[in-house]
């Protein structure tokens, strides 16, 4: 028979690894807790910073960058889902917004055709010529036998995604290409609303 010492000396072991488990998983919890509160607090700060400095970085988990690309970056996410990239792959999003405004005024002297247009001519009209991500405000006018185009505004608004993403390496089976357990390798690739862009992102070493 087991004697009641032995009984209760395997008891108080249990108690202990029991004691010593909850112990660490409390510990590992608090930490990654600190750590948490750390990096959301560093993320708001950066938000609130985002509008001097007109730069803002952002660590996010996996499920806060599914997050983002549903509700911030849906473009974006429609984008990586036509080019077979899943999110989960997605290591950094380097986002650039581009807005460019030219108020020069200047003024073109169209003599050439009044005779053209001489028998239904307005005095004034505004024109927009709108072209993928550039759009050009102005106004044509018929005056004193001159018929100008005077340009008012000219904008240009980009959007631009760098996303740096794994794949895996594709390699020649029984002479077929596959990418099936192929290495995995890094790789990027940009999106732009219009134009071409080049993005580079340096980090240091750890």
């Amino acid at each position: 028979m087991i004697s009641f010492k032995l009984l209760g000396d395997n008891i108080k072991l249990v108690i202990i690894i029991v004691l010593v488990v909850a112990v660490v998983w409390f510990y590992k919890d608090y930490t990654f807790q600190k750590l948490e509160n750390v990096r959301q607090t560093e993320n708001a700060s950066q938000l609130r910073k985002s509008d001097s400095l007109r730069f803002t970085t952002q660590i996010l988990s996996e499920k806060e960058m599914k997050d983002y690309l549903q509700y911030q970056n849906s473009d974006l996410k429609k984008k990586l889902d036509n080019a077979g990239i899943k999110a989960s792959r997605i290591e950094s999003i380097v986002s650039n917004s581009y807005k460019y405004q030219d108020t020069t005024r200047r003024e073109t002297d169209l003599s050439g055709i009044v005779e053209a247009v001489r028998n239904n001519t307005p005095i004034s009209q505004e024109v927009v010529d709108t072209l993928n991500c550039w759009t050009t405000k102005g106004i044509i006018s018929y005056e004193n036998n001159k018929l100008k185009w005077r340009v008012l505004d000219r904008q240009f608004n980009n959007k631009s995604d760098g996303v740096l993403y794994w794949e895996r390496r594709q390699w020649k089976f029984l002479g077929i290409k596959t990418r099936l357990f192929g290495k995995k390798e890094f790789t990027s690739q940009n999106f732009d609303d219009c134009g071409e862009s080049r993005i580079m992102k340096i980090e240091k070493k750890k």
